[in-house]
């Protein structure tokens, strides 16, 4: 099957909510399902496959089960949260990046490491050098910090403000030159990467220059 990866933009003040009452964690991705989100515009339901059809009566449903369960196993913790649910749901409901399976392809161009190689995680800097092609190591979509949620089968993965800035200026300076140049050290053809740029890498740039924009941070949903 392989896991994916999703990302999706948060405002500093709720990703320090999240950090501090991890149960907005899944509020805030179920909120994506919810019926007059942006989701349903890209996601085309079949009125007449009963599988699309539960599956829609099922998916709208997540945050209002989740509430329920909040409002009941943690009344205190409810209370304390509520004021901030509505802005949590308003920012589930914005679009994010879908980049499936790419992320992997993604971060070896980015990064010059496979994602499971023991060197790639001796350093947590989100932007660094590579010691062995010399070129820029940008971890857009591989993440160090995580918050652990219910529910969720690997933690809510995030960048801070800062590290969004950061991110987004690298990919801004690294060059088609310098991806070749990484493939070459490789032994890897230069088209070998084509089939990415449009589908994920290029909406990957974009995103991130728009997070840093309006001054976000990044949650990356692990899946």
């Amino acid at each position: 099957m392989g896991t994916t990866l999703e990302l999706k933009q948060v405002s500093p003040y709720l990703l320090e909510k999240i950090k501090n009452y991890s149960e907005l964690a899944g509020i805030f991705l179920d909120a994506q399902y919810l019926e007059d989100s942006p989701f349903w515009e890209e996601f085309t339901i079949d009125p007449n496959d009963i599988d699309d059809v539960e599956w829609f009566n099922e998916a709208t449903n997540y945050l209002q089960e989740r509430l329920d369960k909040l409002v009941t196993h943690k009344p205190e913790k409810f209370e304390k949260m509520k004021d901030d649910i509505p802005l949590i749901i308003n920012e589930g409901k914005s679009k994010y990046l879908d980049l499936d399976k790419t992320w992997q392809p993604i971060n070896f161009l980015l990064t010059g490491y496979d994602f499971y190689d023991e060197e790639f995680h001796l350093s947590k800097l989100v932007v660094s050098q590579n010691p062995a092609d010399n070129l820029p190591i940008i971890r857009a979509v591989s993440p160090s910090q995580g918050i652990e949620y219910d529910g969720g089968d690997y933690p809510l993965y995030y960048f801070s403000v800062d590290e969004v800035q950061q991110i987004a200026k690298a990919l801004s300076d690294f060059s088609m030159d310098e991806i070749r140049q990484r493939l070459k050290f490789r032994g890897l053809p230069e088209d070998s990467y084509n089939h990415l740029f449009d589908y994920t890498y290029n909406p990957l740039v974009k995103y991130y220059q728009n997070a840093a924009d309006k001054g976000n941070a990044m949650f990356l949903e692990f899946g």
